[in-house]
Formats: structure tokens, C-alpha cells, sequence
């Protein structure tokens, strides 16, 4: 019987696709591995296929949209279903200029050697059938033992901008997502976290602002200008990250991941302890007045 293996293909016009498939499929015919390929046509499905099934390799063209400025690069270590997988990355970029989550992957240069791709696919595929050693970042990524669920991280996303919408903050752009080291103090100078957990993930949420942004959505919360941070109008972020955790909480539950009621944390270079195997990935906003900080972190789940 053939094993088979998962390849998730992501590629906003099926160029990729119809140059591997076909001759994946004919040169891997009398082997004992199946492939199965799948295609996201940007990071956004890339995300969603990804919690539905899991990939045993990943093949990435850097310039499909909604990708570099999303989680779904940054997270790809620490999802459940490609956190074993084999990363494989062509672009016009070079290696240098990419994410540290693609470092490790084994990349090529456009334009690039359909020959040599296939080749390194059928490679990947041959080696992981034979059970022999693969990628050191997979490797350590499978021994921390966490997953990050994409779907929490683009319901708090959702949900925030709402909020901030309904409240008349203007000018919100969501900037580039990125590695946090769990270990790091919070941005901002104004916090509140949330502890989540699931089946497949435990850790904790949290929106940090600094004082521009922050004295921006106190304002227009509590119509009137703020332009101190005081004991008073600081309270006011646990109210603020009530309405949007709550926003979000229908959405995310429904996913059967469970919160705590939030805590707030006053002050710069606040920490939350973290056991050691943590990861971290922080999505920074802008607005009009200043930023703010989303924060998914990914305790080690425990046996």
C-alpha cells in the first residue's frame, strides 16, 4: 500500500500547480508514496486548509497576495497541521530578505528549474517515506509541542477592528505579523491579556497600546479628550478589551477553545511568565494617533 502525503501548494494562479503535479504524480507512480495536492490561492486559504488537514510539505511562491502580511508565514512552524511539514520557497526576494520562518526552508531563486523543484519535492517526499532526518526547524518545531489556531488569531483580528470602527478610530492599518519571543516584555504602555485554551492549544491573548493610541480609543470611548494617561482612563483598557474579547467570544468558543476573564496590566515592559518551548507571534496596528500590539502566545502543551 502507498503512503500518502499532503502537499499544499500556495499560488494565486495555478502556475505552480500545473508545473509540478502532473510530472510529481508520473515520476512518483512506481514509488511508494501517493501524493496529494492541494492549492490556496493566498495566505488567508492557506490558513483555513491548514487547519483542516494536515501537510507534509508546503510549497510557497512568496508573491501571492495576502501572505507576507499575515500569519500565516510567520505562524507556520507552530500550526498544527504544517508544523512538521517540509517548507519549500521560490521568489524573487532573496533568501536574506525573507521572514525567519522561511529561512530554514530549502528556497529557490526565480526563475526557477522546474526540473530542479520537482527534484527537490520528490526528494522531500522519498526522504520522509524512508523515515530519515528532516529540516532541523521542522524537527525542533514538533519537539516544543504547540499549535497556534490561525482561526483565534483572525477572530481577535476581526473583532478588534470592529470594535475600534464602532468607537470612530480612524486611520487602522494592520502592519506586517511577525515572531515575538514569549519572553519579551509587552509593547505599549497599557495592556490586557486573556488566557485561551483548547484541545490543541493553550496560552493567552493580549492588546497592548501605547499612550497615542490608547488616549485616541479612551476619548472617543468615553467622549471626551484625554490627553494624559491618568489611574482613571487607564481602567478603562479592561473595558475596552471586554467589549472586544467579547466581540470575538461567540466566534472563538465556537471553535471549543475556552477564555478566562481578562487581566489588565499597567505600565511599560510588562511580562507574562512562559515556560520554556513558548512562541510567540505579535501583529502591530497603526492608527491615526499611534499603534497598538496584538500578541498570540503558544504555551508547550502538556502531555
Amino acid at each position: 500500500m502507498k503512503l500518502r502525503k499532503n502537499i499544499l501548494i500556495v499560488d494565486n494562479n495555478s502556475e505552480l500547480e500545473h508545473l509540478v503535479k502532473e510530472p510529481l504524480l508520473k515520476q512518483l507512480e512506481n514509488s511508494g508514496v501517493s501524493p496529494i495536492v492541494v492549492r490556496a490561492k493566498d495566505g488567508a486559504e492557506a490558513a483555513i486548509k491548514s487547519e483542516n488537514q494536515k501537510f507534509d510539505v508546503v510549497l510557497i511562491d512568496t508573491e501571492v497576495p495576502r501572505l507576507m502580511d499575515g500569519g500565516f508565514v510567520y505562524g507556520i512552524h507552530t500550526y498544527k497541521n504544517t508544523q512538521n511539514a517540509d517548507i519549500v520557497v521560490i521568489s524573487q526576494k532573496e533568501l536574506t530578505d525573507l521572514p525567519d520562518s522561511l529561512k530554514g526552508s530549502k528556497f529557490f531563486k526565480k526563475p526557477v528549474s522546474p526540473d530542479e523543484l520537482i527534484n527537490a519535492l520528490i526528494n522531500l517526499l522519498n526522504t520522509q517515506h524512508h523515515g530519515q532526518s528532516k529540516d532541523p526547524h521542522a524537527t525542533a518545531a514538533a519537539a516544543s509541542k504547540y499549535a497556534v489556531d490561525v482561526r483565534v488569531i483572525n477572530a481577535m483580528i476581526k473583532a478588534t477592528l470592529n470594535v475600534f470602527t464602532q468607537f470612530g478610530v480612524t486611520g487602522i492599518n494592520m502592519e506586517k505579523a511577525g515572531p515575538k519571543s514569549p519572553h519579551d516584555p509587552l509593547m505599549g504602555e497599557v495592556s490586557s491579556a486573556i488566557d485561551i485554551k483548547s484541545q490543541s492549544f493553550q496560552g493567552f491573548l493580549s492588546i497592548s497600546f501605547d499612550k497615542g493610541s490608547f488616549l485616541e480609543v479612551v476619548s472617543l470611548m468615553l467622549m471626551e479628550e484625554q490627553t494624559e494617561l491618568t489611574q482613571e482612563n487607564q481602567d478603562a483598557v479592561g473595558e475596552i478589551n471586554n467589549i472586544i474579547f467579547g466581540n470575538a467570544k461567540s466566534e472563538i468558543t465556537s471553535f471549543g477553545v475556552q477564555m478566562t476573564v481578562p487581566r489588565v496590566l499597567l505600565g511599560a515592559n510588562q511580562t507574562i511568565p512562559c515556560a520554556q518551548g513558548s512562541a510567540g507571534m505579535m501583529i502591530p496596528f497603526s492608527t491615526s494617533k499611534g499603534k497598538f500590539y496584538l500578541t498570540v502566545v503558544a504555551l508547550p502543551l502538556k502531555e
